[in-house]
C-alpha cells in the first residue's frame, strides 16, 4: 500500500458512464453528482428521442450546468468508454455480478436509503478484503475528498493481519488526505452490522476475483446483497 501516499485523491476515469434505461433518474442523479465532484465528464445511454424519461432526465441535468454531458440514444448495449466509471443498478448488479477487474473500470452500484444516495451521512467505508486493498483505499480517499465526507471507516477481514493492516491504511490515509478523520474498525464485524451500526454514503470493496474464475470476495459479495448504500466496486 506503499503507493497510496503519492497518488491524486482523484480517480483517473474520463467519465461517469449511466444507463437511463438500467438505472433511471435515481442512478443519473448520483453519476451527475459524481463527475461534477470529479471534475470529469457524464455520458449517458438513453433509448430512442421520443422516450418520456428524457423530459425528466433532462431536467435533472440542468442542475449541474458547468458538467461536460454527453448522450447516446441507441438501442445497443453501451459502449467501453475508456477508464469510465460505470454506474448500474442493483437489480442489474444481482443479474450479473460487477467484476470490475475484467475491462479495468470500476463500478458503483447505486441503491439504498435516499439519504445515502444523497450523500448525507457524510461517511465512507473501506473494507480491505485478500485482494485489492491498495485500490479500495485509494477510491475510498478519493470519494471523501470529492464527495465531501468527513470520515473514512476502515473494516478488514477476519482472515487478514487485522491490527497491522489498519494502522497502515490509517498512515497512508492521513498523508493522503490529512482532513479526513479516519475510524478503524478493530472489531471482526461484517459488512452487514457495520453498515446498519455506521450508516454512510458509499461501500467501497474490491471488484476483483481472489482467484482466476472465482468470483467476488466475500465482503463484496455480502455488499452487493445487503449494503443500504452504493457500492464502488474498485478493480485497482
Amino acid at each position: 500500500m506503499t503507493a497510496l501516499a503519492n497518488e491524486s485523491v482523484r480517480i483517473t476515469a474520463t467519465c461517469v458512464l449511466v444507463d437511463v434505461r438500467d438505472s433511471g433518474a435515481t442512478g443519473v442523479r448520483w453519476a451527475a453528482a459524481c463527475a461534477e465532484a470529479l471534475g470529469v465528464g457524464l455520458v449517458v445511454h438513453a433509448g430512442p428521442r421520443n422516450d418520456p424519461t428524457h423530459a425528466a432526465v433532462a431536467a435533472l441535468l440542468a442542475e449541474h450546468p458547468d458538467l461536460t454531458i454527453h448522450i447516446e440514444h441507441s438501442e445497443c448495449t453501451p459502449g467501453r468508454w475508456e477508464g469510465g466509471l460505470v454506474v448500474i443498478s442493483r437489480a442489474r448488479a444481482l443479474a450479473v455480478p460487477p467484476l470490475a477487474g475484467r475491462d479495468l473500470r470500476d463500478v458503483v452500484v447505486v441503491g439504498g436509503s435516499p439519504a445515502a444516495v444523497a450523500c448525507r451521512f457524510g461517511v465512507v467505508t473501506a473494507v480491505l478484503d485478500a485482494v485489492g486493498g491498495e485500490g479500495v483505499l485509494q477510491r475510498a480517499t478519493a470519494f471523501c475528498r470529492a464527495r465531501g465526507a468527513t470520515r473514512l471507516r476502515v473494516l478488514t477481514r477476519p482472515y487478514l493481519d487485522a491490527a497491522d493492516a489498519l494502522d497502515a491504511a490509517a498512515d497512508l490515509v492521513h498523508a493522503a488526505c490529512p482532513d479526513v478523520i479516519v475510524e478503524l474498525v478493530r472489531e471482526i464485524r461484517s459488512v452487514q452490522e457495520e453498515t446498519r451500526l455506521f450508516p454512510s454514503d458509499l461501500l467501497v470493496v474490491s471488484g476483483r476475483e481472489r482467484g482466476a474464475a472465482e468470483g467476488l470476495q466475500p465482503a463484496a459479495r455480502a455488499a452487493l446483497h445487503h449494503a443500504p448504500c452504493p457500492v464502488l466496486f474498485s478493480c485497482s
